[in-house]
């Protein structure tokens, strides 16, 4: 139904919303990772939310993949020129309203994470808040990060592996093949599955990555007989807070849920064509995918009786230094970026709001953070880097994390091509059966997409021309929806991605 409580036309309604199953999509990296280089040192991904804009502006700016640059990635190593050089900083500009970018500010800071900290960025005052994947709502309360390794395995060498990562990072400390929280599953001949269990308040989603790196690292050093030689010590997290500052908003019609909610989770997909329209949007108005959408749930949450003031928490990583970017722990914060949607404005217009309300977010280290409840947000990457291990290349593999204390939680995965076109994004709607409910979320999930396509059509359109009508009723969780999943077959837990 469209927010009139009229039928859409097809074309915004999605083809396949389904009920996920219980185990991870799919166990194996992607792409050609057997060919896969030994990663660079500094090659790790950006850290902030303001640094992945900032790589993006360079990927733009020089014309290569997104994906090929990395949070120490130098600008005019990677191919930048005077040209694209007045290009980055008159889009720098504009993307993040720093004025004060003048001709140095390359030669000052030629890296995404020089550049966002000269932009304004500031060190994150504290992780969380506290209690954000403590106590999940599925139930569970710990976090699977497994890892896809295929080649010639010598077991012996990644056992040693594992006790140098374990001595290195804290939360590994218990991950040995044959304990509880270690498996290792062969998949095929030479191609395994390493699954970490560790304690859900202990590492987040971006801990995957520079997990991968260091056993990557340390898997090369053993099978050559030798110890590894790390790059610097693990830095000391920042203060964890013990709650969040601002409740997020909460889905129209929803009702408080007890503290052993069970959790469903629904998919769609959103194809290339509207990923490479919603991505021209951004472009065109100076802002992310992220904050497009982030404007459309404002707009929809407005639409439903819910506004004029819109909070949504925005988990996102808080790992500005090159010795975070490669800890495995609990670096991330949830952001509570709050909009005003009074007034009617023109879609463009909210976006405006949205974009200067999320880069204040992002710039300040004691930015807001969300309670647990209402609504979150987030926007991943598709695929990590593959690392090669002496004959082995290790790769991240879709990890399971619990979910976060949010009624729903909205999940947006871009995929692109190997030359970084917008190739589509598959969209998970994570929701509490108690207080949302499978028929609510699927509906809530149908009118963003519909929103989102008439605002893609007329984006100079007000709000109340984006669907119209009165707001339909939201159905609460009943029995049908219990049902569809039974505690036996919960789903999997939902990862915390990254806002950008």
């Amino acid at each position: 139904m469209s927010l009139s409580g009229h039928k859409p036309p097809d074309r915004m309604v999605p083809s396949a919303l389904t009920v996920l199953p219980v185990l991870p999509r799919g166990a194996g990296g992607n792409g050609d990772a057997e060919h896969a280089a030994p990663p660079a040192s500094g090659a790790e991904p950006p850290g902030t939310p303001l640094q992945e804009i900032v790589r993006d502006l360079f990927a733009e700016a020089v014309g290569v993949p997104r994906r090929t640059v990395h949070a120490d990635s130098d600008f005019f190593r990677i191919g930048g020129h005077p040209a694209a050089a007045a290009r980055l900083l008159a889009r720098a500009r504009r993307v993040l309203g720093a004025v004060g970018l003048d001709d140095r500010a390359l030669h000052e800071a030629p890296t995404p994470a020089r550049f966002a900290a000269l932009a304004g960025e500031q060190p994150a005052a504290a992780t969380g808040p506290a209690g954000a994947l403590d106590g999940a709502l599925d139930g569970e309360s710990s976090a699977v990060l497994p890892l896809r390794l295929r080649g010639a395995l010598s077991v012996g060498a990644l056992e040693e592996a594992l006790g140098d990562v374990g001595r290195r990072h804290g939360a590994l400390r218990n991950s040995r093949l044959g304990s509880a929280g270690t498996r290792l599953r062969a998949l095929a001949a030479g191609d395994h599955l390493l699954e970490l269990t560790l304690p859900a308040d202990l590492v987040d989603l971006w801990s995957h990555t520079p997990l991968a790196a260091e056993l990557a690292l340390a898997y090369r050093a053993r099978a050559a007989g030798r110890p590894p030689r790390w790059e610097g010590p693990v830095p000391e997290a920042a203060p964890r807070a013990r709650a969040g500052d601002l409740a997020p908003t909460v889905p129209p019609g929803s009702r408080p849920a007890p503290a052993d909610a069970r959790v469903g989770r629904l998919a769609l997909d959103w194809d290339a064509g509207l990923h490479q329209r919603l991505a021209r949007l951004a472009a065109a108005q100076g802002a992310t995918l992220f904050m497009v959408v982030h404007a459309a749930l404002a707009a929809l949450l407005t639409r439903l009786g819910a506004g004029p003031a819109i909070t949504v928490a925005a988990p996102v990583p808080a790992r500005d230094s090159a010795a975070l970017r490669r800890a495995v722990g609990p670096y991330g914060r949830v952001l509570a970026l709050s909009v005003d949607t009074s007034g009617d404005p023109a879609f463009t217009a909210l976006l405006r709001r949205v974009r200067a309300a999320d880069l204040a977010a992002y710039r300040a280290g004691a930015a807001a953070l969300a309670r647990p409840g209402g609504i979150a947000l987030s926007v991943l990457a598709d695929s990590g880097e593959a690392y090669e291990a002496a004959g082995l290349t290790v790769r991240a593999a879709p990890p399971l994390l619990p979910l976060r204390a949010a009624a729903l939680g909205l999940i947006l995965t871009e995929r692109h091509t190997p030359a970084g076109a917008p190739a589509g994004i598959a969209v998970t709607a994570a929701y509490q059966y108690d207080a949302v409910g499978e028929t609510a979320a699927a509906r809530l999930t149908g009118q963003l997409t519909a929103l989102l396509e008439a605002a893609l059509d007329a984006p100079a359109a007000a709000l109340s021309r984006l669907g119209g009508g009165a707001r339909p009723p939201l159905a609460p969780a009943g029995t049908r929806e219990h049902a569809a999943l039974s505690p036996s077959r919960r789903p999997a837990a939902v990862p915390v991605p990254v806002a950008g």
